[in-house]
């Protein structure tokens, strides 16, 4: 299925038809992972809220790491 970008305030957002999230079994409260591919484009994938906490620490290290290298990037 092929998505677009809507306009969303300030941001953009992708608008998830109500079968397609029940035919994945997610609910509203989902949680999803978004990882920007370095080659570009992005990959959007659904996780447990078990694996919240952790994967929110996992971010917020790799945020941090990534800050720097974007940072000293842009300094180039």
């Amino acid at each position: 299925m092929i998505k677009r970008l809507v306009k969303h305030g300030n941001s953009r957002a992708i608008v998830i038809d109500k079968g397609i999230l029940q035919a994945a079994g997610l609910r509203d409260d989902t949680s999803f992972q978004l990882v920007v591919n370095p080659s570009g484009g992005l990959l959007i994938q659904s996780v447990d809220d078990v694996d919240r906490k952790e994967f929110e620490k996992h971010f917020e290290e790799l945020s941090e790491e990534l800050f720097e290298l974007m940072k000293s990037l842009s300094k180039k």
